[in-house]
């Protein structure tokens, strides 16, 4: 583990209990023992200086004491921050894609249902598939240290998207949308034209294995998505979606750079 992320929101709390694998990590593998101090992060960004008191049976009492951050808002409006809006992908390839956009350090995952989407997710085990998927994306910050707090929200119908991503932050007039199409369309933009007078905030779009639909591109470039193709062999839609993430990142963070 790179860094400690503790589920759930801990701020204002002065205690808590390890679960027995991160105190089997810390106490076995790091050598720690009552008295030692570490730094760990919750699920809602509040970061914790904490100090091993006890191990139990169960884990290890640690005490808490909050680190508060210097200006963090305006630290995050600084940050490039992107949000992926995968189209659901049949079997275990979105628990890839999770785990992948983490370690690339994307800030939102809208799983979105389309036309051609094989996978389809029934209401009753949403709930649970939401909090395994959550579980993925602990898992992938404490192994990768990104700092990044990556966050998901349950499965959408593509008819909802658009207010998804304006109650996270990544509505259309303050952020940049882009679809990645898997045809060279005629209105296809080349990436550095499409970020170069960017805010901080891209939301990237994905389809599934059988692309999108007319319906689906209709609806998309309604929410203000802009067409990319980009040149070449046609991606599996797990390395579709990580190269388009890498592809944005470095153009985005360099821009200073090529846009002298």
């Amino acid at each position: 583990m790179r860094q400690i992320v503790f589920p759930g929101a801990l701020r204002g709390k002065t205690a808590y209990l390890l679960d027995a694998k991160t105190a089997h990590y810390l106490i076995d593998v790091r050598r720690m023992k009552a008295g030692d101090v570490f730094e760990a992060i919750d699920e809602e960004g509040s970061r914790f200086r904490c100090t091993i008191v006890s191990r139990e049976n169960e884990g290890a009492h640690v005490r808490l004491e909050s680190i508060e951050p210097d200006d963090l808002a305006a630290q995050q409006d600084r940050q490039l921050q992107i949000a992926l809006v995968q189209a659901l992908p049949k079997g275990q390839k979105f628990d890839l894609i999770i785990r992948q956009a983490v370690e690339l350090e994307v800030n939102l995952i809208v799983p979105v249902i389309t036309k051609f989407c094989v996978a389809e997710e029934a209401p009753e085990r949403a709930h649970s598939k939401l909090e395994r998927r959550r579980r993925i994306i602990r898992e992938a910050l404490q192994q990768s240290g990104s700092s990044a707090l990556t966050e998901i929200v349950p499965a959408a119908r593509l008819s909802e998207l658009d207010k998804v991503l304006r109650e996270h932050g990544f509505d259309r007039e303050n952020s940049l949308r882009i679809m990645f199409h898997e045809s060279d369309a005629a209105n296809s933009k080349p990436l550095h034209e499409l970020l170069a007078h960017m805010q901080n905030r891209v939301a990237i779009c994905i389809g599934p294995e059988g692309g999108f639909s007319e319906e689906d591109y209709s609806a998309l470039a309604e929410m203000g998505f802009m067409v990319h193709h980009a040149q070449g062999p046609i991606m599996r839609v797990e390395t579709a979606a990580i190269f388009a993430i890498s592809a944005v990142r470095v153009i985005a963070l360099e821009r200073e750079i090529w846009n002298r």
